[in-house]
């Protein structure tokens, strides 16, 4: 733009900048593009940006009258230099001090607040103040500028309310700092000893002190957003913007903004635009015309601009990049602010449909790309519209007669030929637009109807898809009906794709669609079309003549939820029965739910064996057919006898304390008795139970061995379902020394099953050697890795090499180089290494060295090929229910875009993601209210992430699996989202196998208001009990803070206690406690069992440091299962958690704040730091005067002993927050078991294929 076109600048505007009127208006050149190829977009990252030393403005600055009444606030200032507000304290006001804390917040140890002026936000608490003055201690509480930090003497504090409770004032400022948001917003911080305070609203009596910093800031804060939100803005629009903006400075004070105030801090301005600019990669700035108005004028007044002191500017005590600088001296934290804009291939960019708040950057496969072409013109697809039929006829003679009915192959319709396989347009009576379907078969009823049975298809946009869908895929569905011939509007041009074929976006033929996936309704998953309408298949329910794999699917389904009895192939021998397609036989046994008017559910199936089958019905097996050929058969459903087994740990009792929470003191003494448990063992009861009615009561069958028959009882009871017994008693209600041994002969097997079981071995045997010897693992990467919690149990399943992993983080990517010394791991941006593989593999570039976090080279990306396997688990702060302020631009919700691009260059057989339940709920393109996310799509990462696969040829599926149904002991529900080539099986979602109280639903909730889940076991029973606290960790080495009696003196009750465990002074830097020791005992249950194999020490028994008085309140905790906080003794308690005036009375006193654990339940969800004030502060050893260890934590996520935790810095945080942050290893195993049955379907069907293919030959 011109700035001959602007409006003139006054004299008086002049003189504010000291220029001359002549020498400011002066012919700008029109912006140009950026010579450095980036466009005008800018691009995202989510660093935290803050205000570096800067120099202060000239002090002698004048502020001019004006008659404008708006100017109330100038004219206030006008006031500072003829009063002087002291500042008086408040009564009841509260002082920072170490010691005090907020709900919520880390008790920080020395180590935060003796860092001093390099602490960052995450070693400190971060608070906000409001109504706030800042005034000098040194002054008699003169109130003051924030900007005379720098001079000597002063000793500047800050007053006002601190949230959420009560008026509250800091110690001495440190500096303050500047943040600004993506959009352009900005935050005042400062920083004390002890926190960091974001400033809200100054005080009334402040205002005329904050104004002039207030006005500096507000006006660079104003134009970066104008530039953020539009980058085509010029001067003059800019200007008529101003005119209807103002600002609330305090309560009752608001601020306008004017030319005046561009002019005067014009320097200040430009600095905070480079910086803005450099952190929040907005290159696209670059080229707006206000910005390079606002250079011109720079540049003008530094022509002109006279000498002025500005201060000693190397003791400013302001500071920009504190986060910045701080996450490159630790990575492990730099990973949640991301620093780097998300990269994404031009296939996945093209189906974002511009929803993500961050600009993306494409990363194109070739020097001249495909995408560089000119795309086709889209061609809308027509709207088809026929009210009536007119005229339908039969085009050939009919095929066969059927109980009066006639079948034909084809018929005109309007003198179009529809032949059976065609897809047609069938009329819609309500919509304009009609339905499309598959015709089936044709006949004509005794009422000499014509008609056809049809097949129904879904557009796109009728699946979860809806927003994200494809203009012209169709789906195939499981929806059939019968339909009059005179419905058909037209043939329809309906295309089923090639396994290789892949999708495109630009159509000639506006008449031309296309299908290639079969779409589950109840579970919205997308699967291989070719699977669900194979011609090949035998058809058991539907006739010759009426072949549908729709109904054949309903009557399969329905068949299998009715109890049938099975015959042997003489037709008299009764052999069991089949119940929703489990054969039941004589001797299996059996899971079963017996107590149907008990309201605890979450319990262990009931185990009984089949020890006779009884026939009602009392027919014969000729009666029988007879009744099922005739159409008149009411099969009687089966009954059977059942001896009923119990479980050995059922009779290993607890005794339970004769002590209350009341009476319990926190010198109390809980010993273990380390009784060893085996959820695997049972015992033969006397009793015996007919099953009459079995709908509902039976779940499946288990295997049941004599441990003697058991060659390898370890090995044995690594596979599911499967127990062992060695006891007997004729007890009704037995203990322990009522149990005698029991003969191997009395355990009789079925001897089907048995053959059945030996004949899946022998073929598994033969796969897994298939597998190692032809070399067919599937070689996978592990992108955003962590520490490697998906790899420990995807690894587990032997048909997976976790060969490459992509960490951001150098502690938790050191932590999976040294627990996978044989895989490469790459501690690197993945967005950067996604386009150095594009650029090496794909461009045939020579791409520079780089180096990683570790200060090591990287090594070069693998090819497209290679990898066979892609799983990944992006961060999940953005979308986590923990996380209560989430962002519509925050960078990490668009790295699951860098995820996809991923999958869309290597193109692997498999992928799987992992992420937190909240990512179905994130509204995609949503728009940022406050600390709210409103409109936007619903479910609408899922829906771009399910159209992102499908588009890319991935069958698909989602569901939510809680880990503690998977042998974990702990509450963590998490999201799965498994794709796989057409081609090969999709795996489905495992069934728990440990019961686990209920802590929030895992059901899924639609768009359309229809729900789902994956799990089919009934009211929350499961084979296996869940695994307790004890069960997890009481064979680890014990040992007890020291109380330091800093608050309470040591009373000689104290002195003279003889406490049973190891006694450790807590150190003040480092950690407490044994990097690596001897186990306390041998393995005391089967989860410590699993845990320990491959394993003879302990590693990482080590606590987290934390200052004397939390230790003294984590000692004086009264040792009784679920005591907190509100058992400490008055000195102790935290006031916000204790005071009637605090927040904690509105919240039941936060109860479970500084939480003991009970030995008997389960650990709470693992965040990514043991804090006893945290979000989930219940963290205090069940009888051990201490919080929970790093191993302990470990063992609470499921990770094996032998995988150790290491932190580049040697800091128990960074390995509480790798723990934190993994997916536990027993549910990512569940997961990749059904991976396994997945991968064994494609190496049979390949097999049986082979053997055609010989037979033929």
């Amino acid at each position: 733009m011109d700035l001959d076109k602007q409006p003139e600048l006054s004299e008086s505007l002049l003189e504010e900048m000291d220029l001359d009127t002549d020498t400011v208006i002066d012919q700008v050149d029109k912006p140009s593009k950026s010579s450095s190829g980036v466009d005008n977009n800018g691009y995202a990252s989510s660093s935290s940006s803050t205000v570096p030393k800067r120099k202060q403005p000239p002090k002698n600055s004048k502020v001019k009258d004006t008659k404008n009444t708006k100017d109330k606030v100038i004219k206030k200032s006008e006031t500072v230099k003829k009063t002087k507000l002291i500042y008086e304290y408040k009564d009841g006001e509260v002082e920072e001090s170490e010691t005090f804390e907020l709900i919520g917040e880390d008790p920080v140890i020395n180590q935060g607040a003796s860092d001093g002026f390099e602490a960052d936000k995450t070693s400190l608490p971060c608070r906000t103040l409001d109504e706030f003055t800042i005034y000098d201690v040194n002054y008699q509480n003169r109130a003051v500028s924030i900007e005379e930090l720098d001079e000597e003497g002063r000793e500047l504090h800050v007053s006002g309310i601190v949230k959420p409770i009560y008026y509250f004032r800091t110690s001495t400022i440190f500096y303050f700092q500047i943040e600004y948001l993506q959009d352009g917003q900005s935050e005042i911080w400062i920083r004390t000893q002890y926190a960091f305070y974001k400033l809200l609203k100054a005080s009334e009596a402040y205002v005329p002190y904050f104004m002039p910093v207030f006005r500096k800031i507000r006006t660079a804060n104003v134009i970066i957003e104008a530039i953020a939100s539009n980058p085509e803005i010029t001067y003059e629009q800019f200007l008529d913007l101003l005119k209807n903006s103002s600002s609330f400075l305090s309560n009752s004070t608001t601020v306008e903004i004017s030319e005046k105030d561009i002019l005067k801090n014009i320097d200040y301005i430009y600095e905070e635009l480079e910086t803005w600019i450099d952190e929040k990669e907005a290159f696209g700035a670059l080229s707006c015309p206000l910005l390079t108005s606002l250079q011109k004028l720079m540049k003008k007044k530094s022509k002109r601009s006279k000498h002025v002191h500005y201060g000693d500017t190397d003791t400013v005590k302001t500071k920009r990049n504190v986060s910045i600088k701080s996450s490159k001296n630790n990575p492990n934290l730099a990973v949640l602010r991301h620093q780097n804009p998300t990269c994404v291939t031009p296939f996945i960019n093209n189906l974002t449909k511009g929803m993500f708040a961050n600009k993306f950057i494409t990363v194109k496969h070739d020097i001249e790309s495909e995408d560089d072409k000119e795309p086709l013109l889209k061609i809308e697809a027509p709207v088809i519209t026929k009210p009536v039929t007119h005229k339908v006829l039969w085009n050939e003679k009919q095929i066969a007669k059927s109980d009066g009915i006639s079948y034909y192959n084809s018929a005109i319709v309007d003198g179009e030929i529809i032949e059976v396989g065609d897809v047609v347009y069938v009329r819609n009576d309500d919509s304009d637009e009609p339905w499309f379907a598959k015709v089936m078969y044709m006949f004509e009823d005794s009422s000499n109807k014509k008609m056809f049975h049809s097949r129904f298809f879904n557009h796109g946009k009728a699946t979860i898809l809806e927003e994200f869908a494809g203009d012209r895929e169709l789906f195939l569905l499981d929806n059939c009906t019968d339909n009059d011939l005179d419905t058909v509007m037209g043939k329809a041009k309906v295309k089923r794709l090639d396994i290789d074929e892949d999708e495109s976006f630009d159509f000639e033929d506006e008449h031309f669609y296309f299908y290639r996936f079969w779409y589950d309704e109840k579970y919205a998953a997308f699967e291989e079309a070719r699977f669900h309408e194979e011609p090949k298949v035998v058809f058991n329910y539907c006739t010759e003549y009426e072949q549908c794999h729709s109904c054949e699917n309903f009557m399969t389904a329905e068949q299998k939820g009715k109890p049938k009895w099975i015959y042997g192939d003489s037709q008299d021998t009764l052999l069991g029965f089949t119940y929703k397609g489990v054969d039941y036989h004589l001797h299996d046994f059996v899971y079963l739910i017996l107590d149907e008017g008990n309201d605890s559910s979450y319990t262990t199936y009931e185990i009984g064996q089949i020890v006779e089958l009884l026939n009602t019905g009392k027919r014969t097996v000729d009666d029988y057919f007879e009744k099922k050929i005739n159409g008149k058969q009411k099969d009687d459903e089966p009954a059977f006898c059942v001896r009923l087994l119990g479980r050995y740990d059922d009779l290993i009792k607890t005794n339970p304390s004769s002590k209350t929470l009341e009476t319990a003191t926190y010198r109390d003494i809980i010993l273990d008795p380390r009784d060893v448990k085996d959820c695997r063992r049972l015992f033969f009861k006397s009793e015996t139970r007919v099953i009459k009615k079995i709908k509902d009561k039976l779940e499946g069958v288990c295997w049941v061995e004599h441990k003697d028959r058991i060659s390898d009882l370890n090995l044995y009871k690594d596979e599911m379902d499967t127990f062992y017994i060695d006891y007997k008693t004729t007890k009704k209600y037995p203990k322990l020394s009522d149990l005698e041994s029991i003969d191997v002969d009395e355990v009789q097997l079925c001897p089907l099953c048995k053959e059945k079981r030996q004949n899946r071995q022998k073929e598994m045997s033969e796969f897994f050697e298939y597998i190692n010897v032809q070399q067919k693992k599937l070689r996978a990467m592990d992108i955003f890795s962590g520490c490697g919690g998906l790899t420990v149990g995807m690894d587990q399943t032997g048909i997976v090499e976790t060969m490459w992993a992509i960490e951001f983080a150098s502690s938790a990517a050191l932590t999976f180089e040294k627990n996978n010394p044989n895989a490469i791991t790459y501690n690197q941006c993945a967005n950067l290494l996604l386009e150095r593989a594009i650029a090496e593999h794909s461009r045939k570039e020579r791409v520079e060295p780089l180096q990683d976090f570790l200060d090591r080279q990287v090594p070069s990306m693998p090819a497209p090929g290679n990898v066979d396997f892609i799983y990944c688990g992006p961060p999940c702060q953005g979308f986590s229910g923990i996380n209560r302020f989430q962002k519509a631009d925050d960078i990490k919700n668009s790295l699951v875009a860098t995820a996809l691009s991923y999958v869309d260059f290597y193109r692997p057989e498999f992928f799987l993601l992992e992420n937190v339940r909240g990512m179905l709920s994130f509204r995609l393109g949503g728009k940022q209210d406050g600390l709210k996310i409103i409109g936007g799509i619903k479910m609408g990462v899922i829906k771009f992430i399910i159209r992102s696969l499908t588009a890319m040829g991935y069958q698909t599926r989602f569901g939510i699996q809680q880990a503690g149904h998977h042998g974990v002991p702990q509450n963590r529900r998490r999201l799965f989202i498994w794709g796989t080539k057409r081609g090969s099986h999709l795996p489905d979602f495992p069934q728990p196998s440990t019961c686990f109280s209920k802590h929030g639903s895992i059901n899924i909730n639609l768009p359309d208001g229809t729900s789902f889940t994956y799990n089919h076991r009934k009211n929350g029973y499961a084979p296996y009990p869940a695994v307790s606290v004890r069960e997890a960790i009481n064979d680890l080495p014990e040992f007890e803070f020291v109380n330091p009696h800093q608050v309470y003196p040591a009373e000689k009750e104290d002195m003279e206690l003889k406490r049973p465990f190891k006694q450790i002074v807590v150190p003040e830097r480092g950690w407490v406690g044994e990097m690596e020791s001897e186990y306390g005992s041998d393995p005391l249950s089967e989860f410590q069992r699993q845990s320990r194999k491959d394993s003879t020490r302990v590693y990482n028994q080590i606590c987290r440091i934390f200052n004397k008085l939390t230790v003294e309140r984590i000692v004086r905790i009264t040792m009784f299962p679920g005591a907190d906080h509100s058992s400490l003794p008055e000195k102790l308690k935290p006031w916000c958690l204790s005071d009637p005036n605090s927040a904690a009375s509105r919240h039941n006193g936060w109860k479970g704040l500084f939480g003991r654990l009970d030995f008997e339940g389960h650990f709470v969800t693992a965040l990514t730091d043991i804090n006893p004030m945290g979000k989930t502060g219940t963290v205090v050893h069940p009888n051990q005067r201490r919080l929970l260890t790093v191993r302990e934590c470990a063992r609470a996520q499921g990770f094996p002993d032998k995988f150790r935790f290491y932190s580049d810095r040697d800091d128990t945080k960074d390995m509480h927050r790798q723990i934190g942050n993994a997916v536990p290893p027993p549910l990512a195993y569940a997961l990749g078991r059904l991976l396994v049955e997945a991968v064994f379907k494609k190496y049979k069907d390949n097999k049986n294929l082979k053997g055609k293919e010989k037979a033929t030959a």
